[in-house]
């Protein structure tokens, strides 16, 4: 059963209520907003994490847990969030997941302690653990995934919603710098506050609820199993980089870690009512679509990183330079995510998707020649390339992750989708990072002739690993994402009831 339209969005002029259309307008608006605002936080505070550290006098592993304590809540409930709102209603998990946002900032501004504000900051992960997928399950449930003109909404509001939230990592760094400079670094916490606590006025009046229940009844044994677990492995993904891959803790949390989570799938397919059922990973393109989602991730978010790294330290870009410096990448996303709703309809996802992915790894093989030289020559190519496809993937992979899905799994749905980009992204983050630091040592033990060079060698390798998952997406993609293209009068995939789960 694809999803319904409720009632809130089916009436076309309630009393005292604007119209369904110009009622899912503003439900989009309210949704891309709160995508915005949850990237934008993710990169706000880092730029302000070395006058955090001054003020506190931290060490640097204890400001570290400024930003990883935010990264573990978030990463290891993401799967709890999205399945909450299946069982207690969308719109009011949302709502409280704001709420709780704008406390945690509040708390966060107001901190005296490094474990006040630490605890702030963890409360401000969980709460995004919740809010994240509640927003892609509202935006599906506000556009259902019904006739071809219904899909071809939601195929656009989905294309807006990624155009919109790829500008919100850069405009967190950007605005945390400025913020910083003028008003200290609490206000990079306390500008959360309004924008969170308005989202939930606004949500309460534009948002349809879901009925609860959908997912069956909550099961606390599982989700503190699901929850530990899935914490246990982030943790691992962002140390294991500073501690080594092999130290005794980073082995003995991910066979704990591991463990759990082994433990936790077993006793869900056992379970009458599971909190996770395992059916929706029977589903080919949804295993398609969260492979190619936490592939690419492995891959943009690091190099984003190297960019910014590398324009600084080898080529002596101030901070607000090196901003502008990633740029490029983030327009080309918007502009291609802006298309891919109007490329569906003439393409299939498959194709869509493989030329995003081509194009990516194409541009990752170009950045990889970076040897010193001047940025127009040898990055703004590459970074408009790499934009470029990586907006036809990002909104390709989650119309595949989201269509023909029953009601009641909407949110875990939109869960999945969501932990797959982030464990991706935290995976490639300690892979890269280690592969970049271990080439820039060798260069330097090996007699490079400047740090730079050195740092330059260790970008470039890590750069270059990064197009192998990019082509094992690619892999992915033909193997499980539709080939067919969504015509006008059906979808280019079967029904949940006829797909094959080969």
């Amino acid at each position: 059963m694809a999803l319904e339209h409720t009632d809130a969005v089916d009436a076309t002029e309630a009393a005292g209520q604007p119209p369904a259309r110009t009622k899912q307008g503003l439900a989009l608006g309210l949704l891309v907003a709160c995508a915005f605002m949850l990237n934008m936080d993710s990169a706000i505070v880092e730029v302000a994490l070395p006058s955090i550290r001054a003020e506190f006098g931290l060490a640097l592993r204890g400001t570290s847990w400024v930003a990883n304590s935010y990264i573990l809540a978030f990463g290891g409930f993401l799967l709890l969030g999205g399945r909450l709102g299946d069982l207690f209603g969308r719109r009011r998990v949302f709502v409280y997941g704001l709420v709780l946002f704008a406390v945690a900032s509040l708390v966060g501004g107001m901190a005296t302690s490094p474990v006040a504000l630490i605890g702030a900051r963890a409360a401000q992960g969980l709460a995004a653990a919740v809010v994240a997928p509640s927003v892609l399950s509202l935006l599906i449930t506000v556009f259902p995934d019904g006739g071809p003109e219904e899909r071809q909404r939601r195929n656009k509001a989905l294309s807006i919603m990624g155009a919109v939230g790829a500008g919100g990592g850069s405009a967190g760094y950007f605005l945390g710098g400025t913020l910083t400079d003028v008003w200290g670094w609490q206000s990079t916490f306390l500008v959360n506050v309004p924008l969170a606590a308005g989202a939930a006025l606004a949500a309460v009046r534009f948002l349809p609820e879901t009925r609860p229940g959908l997912g069956g009844r909550m099961n606390v044994a599982g989700a503190l199993a699901i929850s530990v677990g899935m914490t246990g492995v982030v943790y691992v993904l962002v140390d294991a980089n500073k501690v080594g891959w092999a130290s005794p803790s980073t082995l003995l949390l991910s066979a704990l870690s591991l463990a759990v989570l082994v433990g936790f799938f077993a006793a869900q397919r056992r379970s009458a009512e599971p909190l996770i059922p395992l059916r929706l990973f029977r589903r080919k393109v949804l295993r398609g679509a969260n492979a190619v989602a936490a592939l690419i991730n492995m891959a943009i978010g690091p190099v984003i990183l190297f960019v910014s790294f590398y324009v600084q330290d080898v080529l002596g870009y101030s901070a607000l330079s090196a901003g502008l410096a990633i740029m490029p990448i983030v327009l080309g996303v918007t502009v291609s995510s802006t298309m891919t709703g109007w490329l569906l309809r003439r393409v299939s996802r498959l194709a869509l998707m493989n030329t995003g992915l081509a194009m990516f790894a194409c541009g990752l093989a170009w950045m990889s020649l970076i040897s010193g030289g001047a940025y127009w020559v040898e990055l703004l190519g590459p970074e408009c390339l790499v934009g470029l496809g990586g907006g036809l993937v990002f909104v390709t992979f989650t119309v595949s992750g989201t269509s023909d899905l029953d009601e009641k799994d909407a949110g875990l749905a939109s869960g999945v989708l969501t932990t797959a980009q982030k464990i991706g992204a935290s995976f490639g983050l300690a892979v890269l990072i280690t592969v970049a630091d271990s080439r820039t040592a060798q260069l330097l033990a090996g007699g490079a002739a400047s740090s730079q060079e050195a740092l330059t060698g260790g970008y470039r390798t890590a750069i270059l690993v990064a197009i192998v998952p990019v082509l094992l997406a690619m892999v992915a993609a033909t193997a499980w994402v539709p080939g067919r293209r969504q015509g006008r009068a059906g979808s280019d995939s079967p029904s949940v009831g006829q797909e094959t789960s080969a």
